[in-house]
């Protein structure tokens, strides 16, 4: 038995239009997102030595706290101050959860005062997981 040729090959054809269109945006989120997350790490900052240190985290549900030498507190590249760092804090703990890590990157020449409410707030907002970003020796 022969079977009858069809003409449907033009129907199966595809729009591959809204398919690129969101590769196109997956690529500059990306993109956009892994200079956002490089730019935070190399701020300028001259970072305490420790003899121990811990080992590296993942750093996807890491919310990294920016101390300059001046003591102004930055968060993805904008500066906060206590309430919005609080609102931050607690947001962070809502979409990570109550172990998620809290890294505080500070010049060494920061006083500590400029720091403690840094750790305050966090406490404060039940993210105990804090700690900070050192140079090992």
């Amino acid at each position: 038995m022969r079977i009858p040729p069809s003409d449907d090959g033009d129907r199966l054809a595809t729009n591959m239009t809204p398919m690129i269109d969101v590769v196109f945006l997956l690529i500059i989120f990306f993109l956009v997102s892994s200079h956002l997350a490089r730019q935070e790490a190399h701020l300028p900052l001259a970072l305490p030595v420790a003899d121990t240190h811990l080992e590296e985290i993942d750093p996807r549900n890491v919310l990294t706290i920016n101390v300059d030498e001046d003591g102004r507190w930055l968060v993805a590249g904008t500066e906060a101050d206590e309430p919005r760092l609080a609102a931050i804090l607690a947001s962070h703990r809502d979409k990570h959860g109550d172990e998620a890590p809290v890294r505080i990157r500070t010049d060494r020449t920061v006083p500590y005062a400029k720091v403690e409410p840094i750790l305050r707030l966090s406490a404060e907002s039940g993210l105990w997981n804090a700690a900070f970003a050192v140079h090992g020796e």
